[in-house]
């Protein structure tokens, strides 16, 4: 099994709204063009002074070896 991982980051306080916020968009973009099986999925949150709130997530998945999507 050869496991792949893509991360997305993000920090708030940057004009960002909580509803329908632009970095699910690039989520659900990227997760519609993977071609394979998410087997796990981490976030890290913290505060940054004067920033806002940073969010890290992480896909882990193994892509399909015939290019199908599952």
């Amino acid at each position: 099994m050869q496991e792949r991982v893509k991360v997305f980051t993000f920090v708030s306080g940057h004009g960002e709204t909580v509803v329908e916020p632009p970095h699910e968009d690039r989520i659900n973009q990227w997760l519609a063009l993977a071609e394979g099986r998410l087997i796990r999925v981490t976030q890290s949150e913290s505060e940054r002074q004067g920033a806002g709130h940073h969010l890290t997530l992480c896909l882990w998945y193994v892509p399909n070896e015939n290019g199908a999507k599952s």
